[in-house]
């Protein structure tokens, strides 16, 4: 009942459709038009705010997890062979922050999925690459192992493996010592000394879209009749599912056992409107555990609303991404939360999801 992705598949698909004249078309809000928010496509809530981004441990045995129903965006990666998967979780501005943990090691690849929305990285120490990448690009973190409890706070009970959490109070509170600024003061002045409405200073000022989205987009046909579960098998030891909310028109996030995935703060299951999973090529470092993921082109499906389409996607011009169906065609998705998993075929990580009827979709 599982189907591994044949990337070569997905890469042909979409230099067929380049072969055919689509143009590389954005998410980005057209001149003269409101700004939107960078994450979701909705209302514009932070004008001027960078993306706030904190990376949390996604182990079987990590039961509490904060944050995950607050955030705007959640990506998930295997990003070192035989360890767990983590979890970052974007937010439109650090004063958007709920209580968000256990916070572990900073991923480049996160960063770089984030870098268009200039990404504030938060986490708990990183690995090399991670370290090369934040250096290679004048990038600071806010680092739990560099200002320890004057952000991050870890109950003395927690003895085995301590779970640091924090929020975006506790950040804003520390971004003066570290020389650092939650807002996009740079472009907002530049910004303004070259325009004469408010509106416009705003949306000169606003970052571009991660994903290309509409409040109603032109809808191809889907690629299978309802998909109603979904389960992504990363590795032996990291699994996540979703099952389709028909009533509250949402995928519901699950643990690699099948329960639910709840959040702490609220104690209420996580919930997403568009369901992302890009295949991706990969390969290990020189270090022969960290996998680097090429994040040019590939395929991959896009599940909202019960539905699931079939895509292509490269990297935009206006957003990070660009999205395409399965006739080449440009393709904007739904407004609104999204779950994004990278995957891949040299892995052996596996996609597996079911119609209402139990039957497996992508036979």
């Amino acid at each position: 009942m599982k189907r591994i992705w044949n990337l070569a598949l997905g890469a042909a698909a979409l230099c067929a459709a380049l072969l055919c004249g689509c143009s590389f078309s954005g998410g980005s809000t057209p001149a003269g038009s409101v700004p939107t928010d960078p994450l979701t496509g909705q209302a514009l809530q932070y004008p001027g705010e960078r993306t706030a981004a904190v990376v949390i441990e996604n182990a079987a045995s990590s039961t509490t997890q904060w944050g995950i129903g607050g955030a705007s965006v959640v990506l998930e990666a295997l990003t070192e062979s035989g360890q767990p998967t983590s979890l970052c979780l974007a937010y439109p501005a650090v004063s958007a922050m709920p209580t968000v943990g256990p916070v572990t090691l900073g991923q480049d690849l996160y960063w770089r999925l984030l870098s268009g929305q200039e990404v504030l990285p938060i986490q708990r120490g990183a690995g090399r690459f991670a370290r090369n990448y934040l250096d290679y690009y004048n990038l600071r973190a806010v680092d739990a192992l560099e200002v320890g409890r004057n952000a991050f706070a870890c109950d003395e009970g927690w003895s085995n493996t301590p779970l640091w959490r924090t929020s975006g109070k506790n950040v804003a509170a520390v971004l003066d010592s570290l020389n650092l600024s939650g807002t996009l003061a740079d472009r907002s002045a530049s910004a303004s000394s070259t325009v004469s409405t408010t509106d416009e200073a705003a949306s000169a000022s606003a970052l571009p879209a991660l994903l290309p989205q509409a409040e109603d987009p032109r809808l191809p046909e889907p690629g299978a009749g309802d998909a109603a579960q979904v389960q992504i098998h990363f590795a032996p030891q990291s699994s996540t599912g979703f099952a389709y909310d028909a009533a509250g028109g949402a995928y519901g996030m699950l643990r690699a056992d099948g329960t639910a995935q709840l959040d702490a703060n609220t104690g209420t299951q996580a919930q997403f409107d568009n369901l992302l999973i890009l295949y991706s090529a990969s390969s290990l470092r020189d270090d022969g555990t960290t996998l680097d993921y090429d994040l040019s082109l590939g395929g991959g499906v896009w599940l909202h609303g019960g539905q699931l389409w079939h895509i292509t996607w490269t990297q935009g011009t206006d957003s990070t991404f660009a999205f395409y169906d399965a006739d080449g065609r440009p393709l904007s998705i739904c407004t609104g939360r999204s779950y994004i998993a990278l995957v891949s075929s040299v892995t052996g990580q596996e996609l597996t999801v079911l119609d209402s009827a139990g039957q497996n979709v992508l036979n």
